[in-house]
């Protein structure tokens, strides 16, 4: 399109009101309002034009601005240096503080009055960028018959605003004449208003030293045609592990092609080709390994002949520790945690110590409230992944059609209600850290090949998705079911058993753990009292008798339960057996009042009182053994061993 070209749109946007709905709305709507102001559309020049102590008196009241804008404004310069395009900083009223660029793109900016110290508020001028990027808080380009006035109609500009503290204090602009219009103009300008909105927050924090590119937390480098490096900030240089080296003119293949594992890394980002959030592991000089995030924007534009690539990475580690920011510290507990003296239990947590240093997947097995997640975590903390994620999902608590996105994620669209944009999975939360899969007896057959397919490639693809994300997770599973019976019932994949399980640890329940019981209860108390502001209490003998008969079917957890309701209601400074009595009913055993050596009743008359109990239940049910089961509390097994013992079956 040529300037007649360019002019015969404008005039027709101008004399055929109804062409102006071809316009987006947000200029359709800026049109309508420059007429509304009565602003003369055949305008020749701006002709709104501080004087010179009106500009001196803008800077000195935006020093704060410009000071932290000009090193960006430069930067920026350099980039488009040659293009065409002029650099300008405007105030929060559209009065332009600042112009930079060449010596041709400047002579253009003056010829159209685009000078440090025009006006450009849209009741004057109409229609342009800086005037609506404030206007509507943001970025936007207007590009040729777009602007209202017929001196900018041959012109494109792009104009982000800057937010400071929530308020708009100025806007960033590139303009060129329209044929010098980049597809990258608009976000070279939105980064580098970013630039300088986070360098403001670095002023804030006392950080005047560093320039908007060391500001930025990503690492940003720029490849050209040949793989030289023209341009690598300090902290992508930190980030591969080569600070204070001047790296810029230097090639890529010699900075990290040394080490063969690099290759693959350097191949994809000179290929040309977009990346988005692409998982590398990186080798640096000093043989350390590296796991990075990287995107990738080739410069296939006619602008910039020499083409490249812009490369941003960030570092996985510092997206772990967001993540790990995000979801909680999951991992709290260590094995100075872990309270017992049994030989079985010792012997789980030594087991568990040599384990956590190893990079095999374990399997926890142990009934219900044992501790499983305590050892789970435990390891973790003990481990090298210790600084990173760890994430722990109960894989019978989520709906099954839920679980696969849960431990997965999902792509945009990949099924009706999904999250716009997708959603990311636990694995990829959890990567360079520890997954902690609950309940793995529970997971459904189907989703299994999934898991056992993870294990295997170390990758994991979204649903609905397509692309393989590189993981790196050690899996600690637990389950309180019987795995090699749920195989022989082809309710579990051996694969994936023998997948999961290359270490295998049986956690043992409380009731085999009897040294454990009143060790357990005592440090709950001491927690419990000290969290509630209570004085000490004591555990008296015939609450001690009682706890050593219960079998505690709930394990540590039921133990614990229990003396946290105790000591909230402790009526003194001991716990009462009337306080647990209740509590301590199940199947196999009924508390019973604690009772000295000479008041205890001789074995002959327990049997014979039991044996009477179990006659009167059967004929009170008429011998249906399912309602004697019941009404004792016991279950069918327990009721047939009990009659066994007393011939009554």
């Amino acid at each position: 399109m040529d300037n007649a070209e360019m002019r015969r749109r404008w005039l027709q946007m101008h004399n055929n009101p109804d062409l102006r709905d071809t316009l987006r709305p947000e200029i359709k709507y800026s049109w309508e309002r420059s007429i509304d102001a009565g602003i003369d559309p055949y305008l020749r020049e701006n002709a709104y034009i501080c004087t010179p102590s009106e500009l001196n008196q803008a800077r000195l009241e935006s020093q704060y601005l410009i000071n932290i804008s000009n090193p960006v404004m430069k930067d920026l310069n350099e980039f488009v240096a040659g293009t065409g395009f002029v650099v300008a900083l405007a105030d929060a009223n559209c009065r332009l503080l600042e112009v930079i660029g060449d010596t041709e793109s400047l002579a253009w900016a003056r010829s159209a009055h685009f000078i440090a110290g025009s006006m450009w508020t849209e009741n004057l001028v109409g229609t342009n960028a800086g005037a609506l990027c404030m206007d509507l808080a943001k970025p936007i380009s207007v590009f040729g018959y777009e602007h209202f006035c017929l001196f900018s109609h041959v012109s494109a500009s792009s104009s982000a605003p800057i937010i400071d503290n929530g308020k708009i204090c100025g806007c960033l602009s590139l303009a060129a004449p329209f044929n010098k219009v980049s597809n990258h103009t608009l976000g070279m300008v939105v980064a580098a208003a970013k630039n300088i909105m986070s360098t403001m927050v670095l002023v804030r924090l006392n950080q005047y030293h560093k320039t908007v590119m060391e500001s930025m937390s990503e690492g940003v480098l720029v490849l050209d045609s040949n793989g030289d490096i023209t341009i690598m900030n300090d902290c992508c240089a930190q980030i591969l592990q080569l600070p204070g080296q001047n790296l810029v003119g230097s090639n890529i293949y010699d900075v990290l092609g040394n080490n063969p594992e690099n290759h693959y890394f350097i191949n994809k980002v000179t290929q040309g080709r977009t990346l988005i959030d692409e998982n590398f592991k990186l080798i640096t000089k000093d043989n350390n390994s590296l796991n990075c995030i990287v995107n990738c924007n080739p410069l296939n534009n006619p602008d910039i002949p020499e083409g490249g690539t812009v490369v941003i990475i960030k570092e996985s580690q510092r997206i772990n520790r967001l993540v790990k920011k995000w979801i909680g510290d999951g991992a709290k507990l260590t094995f100075k945690d872990v309270i017992g003296e049994d030989p079985k239990l010792l012997h789980v947590i030594k087991t568990a110590r040599a384990a956590a240093s190893s990079t095999s997947n374990v399997v926890l097995l142990g009934e219900s409230g044992t501790g499983k997640d305590v050892i789970a975590q435990a390891m973790h903390n003990a481990s090298t992944r210790k600084d990173h994620p760890y994430v722990a999902i109960n894989c019978a608590a989520l709906p099954r059609d839920l679980i696969a996105s849960e431990l997965f994620g999902y792509d945009e669209g990949a099924f009706t209600g999904a999250r716009k944009g997708g959603n990311i999975g636990k694995f990829e939360l959890a990567d360079q850290g520890t997954i902690f899969l609950d309940e793995i007896g529970d997971i459904p057959l189907e989703l299994q090949a999934s898991l056992l397919r993870v294990l295997e490639e170390k990758a994991v693809v979204r649903l609905g998705g397509t692309k393989l994300i590189p993981i790196d997770v050690r899996i600690i599973a637990a389950t309180n079911k019987d795995l090699i019976n749920e195989i022989n019932r082809h309710r579990f994949r051996r694969d994936l058993y023998y997948r999961l399980s290359v270490i295998r640890m049986t956690i043992p329940p409380l009731r085999e753990r009897s040294n454990d019981i009143i060790l357990l209860a005592e440090k709950f108390i001491e927690k419990y009292c000290r969290r509630f502001g209570k004085p000490p209490i004591t555990l008296p003998p015939d609450v001690c008798a009682a706890f050593l008969k219960y079998n505690w079917p709930g394990n540590v957890r039921e133990l614990q339960n229990l003396i946290e309701g105790a000591v909230q209601l402790a009526p003194g400074d001991k716990i009462t057996y009337d306080q647990i009595a209740e509590y301590l009913v199940n199947e196999e055993y009924e508390a019973q009042p604690f009772v000295t050596e000479s008041s205890q009743p001789d074995s002959d008359t327990v049997s014979s009182l039991e044996k009477q109990m179990l006659l009167d239940y059967l004929v009170k049910y008429q011998y249906n053994k399912s309602a004697v089961a019941k009404a004792m509390g016991i279950s069918r097994n327990t009721l047939y061993r009990h009659l066994n013992e007393h011939n009554l079956l």
